[in-house]
């Protein structure tokens, strides 16, 4: 094997990518791209030493570039992740023919003896039909698979070469984002939670909200599809966590009162994301101890070692950080070991079943229980009703969200409710 390694070049890729992509437009070309990660490198640097992962990465390196034949078109992206251009397809369906081609060399590559772990290779796919799509929605296509096929998914490839389907509502839809995001035509609405100990609201979690002229209300799931797709989510979780801050420094004089916002799973591990928090938080002037980041279990526990590490660093900075949707990552107990939360959040599906299903019931007090015993706070999310919220109540729950007490509402609404309430909302709420 080598003994040299690619460099990691990020910025080199995107270069390269977003001058390929107008060249396929122009020649009428489909365009591939490949993402490889080594899954399971960490593992091997700990058990076998960092010098056998560093010969594996730098072999991973030499096949892939001897493969292309290419200049411009194979990079390190990241600490075991390599992209993969693939230009001048005459057809999308010779992207399956370079993925088992390189699942072949590869695997017979990175071989070393019976006593090595063998290397764990994911791939993930995007095809850009005669290059109709921007650069960062090609990565963004291809991260998404790479991101599925971590979490156990089978590789679709048929759907990935099929001319996608797009509505006039589709259409219209993406011709708007970018406009919106740059226009601040977002809104934000607000759903309080409430602690069981005391009854006040003690928190509010941040939704977006979109309503396009027009068109109507969008759905805030197809609102981060479109973000994703466009390769802008992060410009919008940056519009998102500032628009946030400089509501709470607002309310600052009326009502302290701490926000949650939802960190998308693709972002948990950016570089960026601490940096871009850290300003937001020195632009609006706010502690960092009064904004939670929300992140979901399965975003989290795809590359625990990875994500453990971001999620430290965010602790650090004094976030707190909630799980969310927990129960639905398949997670074992030593994650509750490890990880650096402030917060776990049980998923509804589990709350909405536990007075008709002894399980879930079960389960739920176990994660409370749990959570308790390692520090951390348990929220309930999806409470619809007061035999739901007893039964929390009496499985131990700290802090309940959901219907019972209000939906998600626009800012004037939301300050408007908590004064009713007083900041402690009946039990009869509804």
């Amino acid at each position: 094997m080598s003994d040299s390694k690619l460099a990691l070049d990020r910025d080199g890729f995107l270069a390269a990518l977003q001058a390929q992509v107008p060249q396929a437009r122009a020649a009428g070309d489909h365009l591939g791209l490949m993402l490889i990660d080594l899954g399971n490198l960490r593992p091997i640097n700990h058990r076998h030493g960092y010098e056998i992962g560093d010969q594996l990465l730098a072999e991973a390196g030499r096949q892939l570039l001897a493969t292309s034949k290419l200049p411009n078109t194979v990079f390190r992206i990241g600490g075991h992740t390599f992209a993969f251009i693939l230009p001048q397809l005459d057809t999308p369906a010779f992207i399956a023919l370079a993925l088992n081609r390189v699942q072949r060399l590869l695997g017979e590559a990175l071989f070393i003896d019976e006593d090595i772990t063998p290397v764990q290779l994911r791939i993930g796919l995007a095809v850009n039909l005669e290059g109709k799509r921007s650069p960062l929605a090609t990565l963004a296509s291809a991260e998404s698979s790479l991101m599925r096929v971590k979490q156990g998914h089978a590789l679709e490839i048929d759907a990935l070469i099929a001319e996608p389907e797009v509505t006039p509502g589709d259409t219209v839809l993406e011709q708007h984002f970018s406009e919106a995001l740059y226009n601040n035509a977002f809104d934000l609405h607000f759903q309080p939670k409430v602690d069981l100990r005391t009854g006040h609201v003690c928190s509010a979690e941040v939704l977006i909200r979109w309503y396009l002229p027009g068109f109507g209300a969008v759905d805030p799931e197809r609102i981060v599809e479109l973000a994703e797709a466009s390769g802008q989510v992060y410009e919008l979780t940056r519009w998102v966590v500032n628009r946030a801050l400089r509501t709470m420094r607002e309310w600052r004089d009326s009502t302290a009162l701490p926000l949650a916002v939802n960190i998308p799973a693709g972002l948990v591990n950016s570089p960026d994301l601490a940096n871009m928090l850290q300003g937001a938080l020195r632009i609006w002037g706010v502690e960092p101890s009064m904004l939670t980041l929300e992140v979901t279990e399965g975003a989290v526990i795809e590359d625990k070692e990875a994500g453990f590490a971001k999620l430290l660093h965010l602790r650090e900075l004094g976030l707190g950080l909630s799980i969310d949707d927990f129960g639905t990552g398949y997670s074992s107990l030593s994650y509750f070991k490890h990880i650096p939360a402030t917060e776990i959040k049980i998923d509804q599906s589990f709350v909405r079943r536990i007075l008709d299903d002894s399980q879930d019931r079960a389960l739920v007090g176990i994660i409370v229980d749990i959570a308790h015993l390692f520090g951390f706070s348990v929220v309930a999310e999806g409470v619809e009703d007061s035999r739901t919220l007893q039964c929390l109540r009496e499985l131990g729950c700290d802090v309940v969200q959901g219907y019972f007490y209000s939906r998600a509402l626009p800012e004037n609404e939301f300050l408007a409710w908590l004064r009713q309430c007083n900041g402690r909302p009946s039990v009869e709420s509804g």
